[in-house]
């Protein structure tokens, strides 16, 4: 292998790298809370696009709730879009040129 094909096989990783980038992105989650009061939406890049809490529960006294209750439905999105991201992983791999 020459020092071309090396600068080729980078150039390829990058092209990659960037496809993989913009798949993150374009990959929406959307996950709600058990009862429906938070409604969250991330990108594959776990970046927050859009949180919906119901009227219902807010009000002062429900200031630590809300938080926990925000918590824990971003972890689950997380999860889901974790899920994503592995079989896309799996999927470029398959298609890698070792």
């Amino acid at each position: 292998m020459g020092i071309f094909d090396n600068l080729k096989q980078i150039a390829q990783l990058r092209q990659q790298a960037s496809q993989f980038q913009r798949m993150l992105e374009s990959k929406i989650v959307e996950v709600s809370s058990p009862n429906n009061e938070i409604k969250l939406k991330i990108n594959g890049k776990m970046e927050i696009l859009n949180i919906e809490i119901s009227e219902d529960i807010l009000k002062p006294e429900n200031k630590s709730y809300i938080e926990k209750l925000i918590k824990k439905t971003f972890l689950n999105a997380q999860k889901e879009v974790e899920k994503i991201i592995a079989n896309e992983f799996k999927s470029a791999i398959g298609s890698f040129p070792f």
